[in-house]
């Protein structure tokens, strides 16, 4: 039995050999036109081989080529005259007449899709390399085209014509690549703008939550004349740090650096953290439990870390449900607590733990609220699991502790218990 080996893509290492030369597919199309309107407009003998998948732009030329008196052969893989379909992305156009040929391959796998990596070649001895690859591909006798068409190097009016064509034509594909260019930039650019803008709003919203909810505590007090004048100054001093937070978080928006890091003892960070947080707790029957222990310092961007702490706790406070939550022992529990002195053990909890870890300091924020459904998307860009969420708030955390070469996991994620773990390098 013959044995029947498949064929390489001898197209593709042609470009690789002239070095994968990248063209703006704008100037490719150009090149195109200025290869085959010469000898469309003024048609004599030769032949057109090509390998085009998508024709827009040239299309009218094509028309034009078919009902003129030059032959063409088409080699796209619903072409009748393939062997084999070994090319994939790869394409080509080959023009030859007696005064001259052009050949260029380009192949479309790159990692811009407004590009092409291609080689060329024009009235070359180096010529022949090309078409007997195609020749081993295809039932048309590209070897009598070879023979028949040797161009002229002495009387080049047509080649002359086709160059000049080309020139212009390239002069329009650079003015094209250039505002192509500017536009990707644009477009990219403004979706950087836009994710961070989205990113400072929801760090904004976070923390004016808090100034909204304090402000509620506040009037809802002064109409009871029942809180304490120290609770009151504590109330208003959350707020204008929360505050400060937010306006830190749209200067931010308007500068080059991604975090301002500096060493901060870990006690305060995590002390004005839960300060902040308490409002979450107000008539809910959930407590905060913060131990504290890890006296360390952490290079961080203050802001930054302090809002993350803050969306963690925030999240857990918001995925308790009053009528049933899972206690530490594995039991479903409906009874709602008497407030903030009942045992951790026995009813809903957020915590706050700081430790270290070798040269790391480590921070546990847990709950008992239940397990994360769908765990493997919490990090992503809109993914969430409430109502009214923006999915954003997980996903800046993340990045705001790696900027701070650091790392945020959901480390456990039980029916009885999830717990997300920051580490972040020690200093001093």
């Amino acid at each position: 039995m013959k044995k029947i080996v498949r064929q390489q893509n001898y197209l593709k290492e042609l470009i690789e050999s002239q070095g994968n030369q990248v063209l703006s597919k704008s100037a490719l199309k150009c090149i195109m036109r200025g290869i085959l309107e010469p000898l469309v407009n003024s048609p004599e003998e030769g032949v057109v081989l090509h390998r085009i998948e998508n024709k827009s732009g040239i299309m009218g030329l094509i028309k034009r080529l078919e009902f003129s008196s030059v032959p063409s052969y088409d080699f796209t893989d619903e072409s009748e005259h393939l062997r084999e379909k070994v090319w994939a992305n790869t394409e080509f156009l080959c023009v030859m007449t007696h005064r001259f040929v052009a050949i260029i391959i380009w192949d479309n796998k790159t990692d811009n899709k407004n590009f092409v990596r291609y080689y060329s070649i024009f009235n070359s001895k180096m010529q022949n390399e090309a078409l007997d690859i195609i020749d081993r591909n295809t039932d048309v006798n590209i070897k009598d085209f070879q023979e028949r068409f040797k161009p002229d190097r002495r009387d080049n009016p047509l080649l002359n014509s086709s160059i000049r064509k080309l020139i212009e034509n390239m002069d329009e594909a650079t003015k094209d690549a250039v505002l192509g260019f500017a536009q990707i930039q644009s477009e990219k650019e403004e979706e950087e703008i836009s994710q961070n803008t989205r990113a400072v709003a929801h760090e904004v919203r976070n923390q004016l939550s808090i100034c909204d909810l304090y402000t509620e505590i506040i009037k809802k007090t002064c109409l009871k004349n029942g809180i304490k004048e120290e609770s009151i100054l504590n109330a208003v001093g959350c707020m204008s740090r929360a505050v400060k937070m937010a306006g830190n978080s749209l200067i931010a928006l308007k500068s080059t650096e991604k975090a301002n890091i500096k060493p901060y003892k870990l006690k305060e960070l995590i002390q004005n953290a839960s300060d902040l947080t308490k409002v979450y707790f107000e008539g809910k029957d959930v407590e905060c439990v913060v131990e504290n222990d890890a006296d360390v310092k952490i290079p961080v961007d203050e802001n930054k870390f302090t809002a993350v702490i803050i969306n963690l706790v925030k999240n857990a406070s918001e995925a308790f449900n009053q009528e049933s939550y899972v206690d530490s022992s594995g039991k479903n529990n409906n009874s709602p607590q008497n407030g903030n002195n009942s045992d951790v053990r026995d009813g809903k909890y957020i915590k706050i733990k700081t430790e270290e870890d070798g040269d790391f300091a480590v921070i546990r924020v847990s709950n008992n609220a239940g397990k994360i459904e769908n765990p493997e998307n919490i990090f992503q860009t809109g993914y969430t699991t409430k109502t009214a969420g923006s999915g954003l708030g997980l996903m800046i955390c993340k990045k705001s502790i790696e900027e701070m070469f650091g790392r945020l996991e959901l480390e456990i994620n039980t029916d009885e218990k999830v717990e997300f773990v920051i580490k972040i390098g020690k200093v001093g």
